[in-house]
């Protein structure tokens, strides 16, 4: 699932770099302003004083900006919680700093690139989503397609430009296969889900093998597939230690399930920005205008 413009925002809390839970709460702020970012990400970087510049002059207007880490720190080891706290203590940071560790934020918003914005309402609606601006390499731009969305939410009026590419780096996502030492098809399914990524050339996403040992929440059944916290499959059924069964698009039923469709769901929850429908490179458009 991808959030747009109109839908509302999936509420949230996460740890900022002391460790103090920072919910998102809207209602409080007449607007806020979510961005994935990343710490060694070029484009991140290229739009990070941008961003600072943004909370900064908004903030004595009541806005706040949430700058969230989502990347799996293996993929990304400059990601880790240490190496935010280090920004943050060198003054690098105008607002919270937040770390999504279980990427299940970054996955609820349906967030692929680093950075992408989105600014939301009052009422929890999100306005705008997309890039800050329309060119990492430009200063002079200033984020200017957040300032614009955050002035018209700010005046009580539509946003003209509410969607526009998200423009970065990927999100580094983790898979994790989770299974039960008493149903034997763990293996096959860590091989077909290595297979399924190496065919698709998304070598670089990490996997997670995790063994459970008692029925909790999300496990549904051996082998069980999850990004960001969510089952690809998620009518499993409720909690148990068992062998998990998967009905194949011919209506058989299997301890696996159908490769083709395990690499679309596959597709659909690693997609990079550059992977989306109608994406659209902003410096090409701007040099053609």
């Amino acid at each position: 699932m991808r959030l747009t413009v109109g839908e509302q925002a999936p509420g949230f809390t996460l740890p900022d770099t002391d460790g103090t839970p920072v919910p998102l709460r809207p209602a409080e702020h007449p607007a806020t302003v979510v961005v994935f970012t990343a710490n060694a990400c070029p484009y991140a970087r290229a739009w990070h004083d941008r961003i600072q510049a943004v909370a900064r002059d908004y903030a004595e207007r009541g806005v706040t900006v949430l700058q969230i880490v989502s990347n799996d720190e293996c993929s990304a080891p400059q990601d880790t919680a240490e190496a935010m706290a280090a920004r943050v203590h060198a003054g690098e940071l105008a607002g919270p700093f937040l770390r999504d560790a279980t990427q299940a934020v970054a996955r609820a918003y349906g967030a692929t690139a680093t950075p992408e914005v989105f600014v939301i309402d009052r009422a929890g609606t999100i306005r705008y989503h997309g890039a800050p601006d329309g060119d990492y390499d430009d200063p002079g731009q200033d984020a200017r397609f957040v300032r614009q969305a955050l002035d018209a939410v700010l005046a009580g009026g539509e946003v003209a430009r509410p969607v526009t590419s998200p423009a970065g780096c990927s999100i580094k996502w983790r898979v994790e296969l989770l299974w039960w030492a008493g149903c034997p098809s763990h293996d096959r399914a860590a091989a077909m889900l290595r297979e399924v990524l190496t065919d698709a050339g998304r070598t670089e996403v990490q996997v997670v093998e995790r063994e459970i040992h008692t029925p909790v929440d999300g496990f549904p059944g051996s082998p069980t597939f999850h990004v960001g916290g969510a089952d690809l499959y998620p009518d499993g059924g409720p909690p148990a230690l068992g062998c998990r069964v998967y009905t194949r698009p011919d209506g058989r039923f299997s301890p696996l399930p159908d490769r083709d469709d395990l690499a679309a769901r596959l597709r659909e929850a690693l997609a990079r920005p550059w992977d989306l429908p109608h994406w659209v490179d902003h410096r090409k458009e701007r040099k053609t205008a």
